[in-house]
């Protein structure tokens, strides 16, 4: 068990000696810290990419974690405890309906280092029975409570073919230090494949839930996307570009954490953005801001640039429009909420554009 009085505790496993975790039979069970070390992550090798995490639930917070992860569309993985997914299953259910794992944090949060080997399994196998009875789906990691593991609660763990997994940021929220701190904390120590440990039960988990919009757009600025941990919803979209003619060759593959919508070119580049609003740039196309981690009405829907690639216009499927590097000319956000709006034409001298809709049948 590592533990450090400073309140964030960045731990790469290389300088621990520690490898990916091994499953049954393995000779020397080992601990994860970082995303690509979950199971079948290991495509977040080297992409800046992080993933939060939210212990000791279900709890009267989890909807309201919920609510702003999906607000911001935001993948996550809940570790629950089992104690609590039995009181409050329809928390379980809402978290695993969404899309979002839910994994084993034990029955009832014991150290399980002071345990003798046999009560161990019976505080994983409980956890592990009660999610899937809930939620109809099986956890692939226990994470031991307080980050207190020794031979015995690993072998225990790797005996069952699940992977022990720790974490590698800890802002130490559950102390309620607040929303100021919990948010720089997260921010400060974060890192690509960084897995950041955060509460949503066990206590007054409301400063956390006010910290998540902060963390979420700050984390977004400094170019990090998000990915789930563990279980078999990986909520993430690989981006995939294809040249013809005397178009710019296409750069290397880049991840979102939400779908792509819409795109738009100049002679040596081009953008991508996604249905949050946030903005890829490759080659000679810029980056002049984007819409990624602030709140939207309804999602992106395309894309459309000046015909001198100095700024771009983004349309939500409200007809609202977004300007970056270049005038806003006006949209159709507020005004009709029949019109399922699909894309945004720049006109040919750049000073305006056209917004294409569909209006419901009659």
């Amino acid at each position: 068990m590592l533990l450090w009085a400073g309140g964030v505790l960045p731990v790469c496993a290389s300088l621990l000696g520690l490898a990916s975790p091994q499953v049954a039979g393995a000779q020397s069970p080992q601990v994860a810290f970082s995303t690509w070390q979950a199971p079948g992550d290991g495509w977040t090798a080297g992409q800046r990419v992080i993933a939060l995490t939210f212990d000791d639930g279900p709890g009267p917070y989890t909807p309201q974690v919920l609510s702003v992860l999906q607000h911001y569309h935001v993948p996550a993985t809940f570790f629950e405890i089992g104690e609590n997914v039995a009181a409050y299953p329809q928390y379980s259910r809402m978290v695993a309906a969404a899309g979002y794992p839910v994994e084993d944090h034990t029955w009832s949060h014991p150290d399980l280092t002071t345990l003798p080997p046999a009560e161990v399994g019976a505080q994983i196998d409980r956890t592990q029975a009660e999610i899937a009875s809930v939620t109809g789906e099986s956890p692939t990691c226990v994470r031991p409570p307080y980050d207190a593991w020794d031979t015995t609660v690993l072998t225990t763990i790797a005996a069952r073919g699940l992977t022990a997994m720790s974490y590698s940021v800890d802002p130490r929220d559950w102390s309620m230090p607040g929303v100021a701190a919990i948010a720089s904390r997260v921010v400060a120590a974060a890192a690509p494949g960084a897995v950041v440990d955060l509460h949503d039960g066990g206590g007054n988990r409301s400063e956390t839930v006010a910290a998540l919009p902060q963390i979420i757009t700050d984390l977004r600025a400094e170019g990090y996307g998000f990915v789930s941990i563990c279980g078999d919803r990986q909520m993430r979209e690989q981006s995939a570009v294809y040249r013809f003619g005397q178009a710019p060759p296409p750069a290397s593959p880049v991840v979102s954490d939400v779908p792509y919508s819409g795109a738009a070119g100049t002679a040596a580049g081009y953008w991508l953005t996604a249905q949050d609003g946030g903005v890829f740039s490759f080659g000679d196309a810029r980056f002049y801001g984007s819409m990624g981690g602030k709140p939207l009405a309804r999602p992106v829907v395309g894309m459309a640039a000046t015909p001198t690639g100095g700024g771009y216009w983004l349309v939500a499927a409200d007809g609202g429009v977004f300007s970056f590097g270049t005038p806003f000319y006006g949209s159709m956000g507020g005004v009709s909420s029949s019109t399922h709006f699909f894309a945004i034409m720049a006109s040919p001298s750049g000073a305006g554009y056209l917004l294409a809709g569909e209006l419901p049948p009659r």
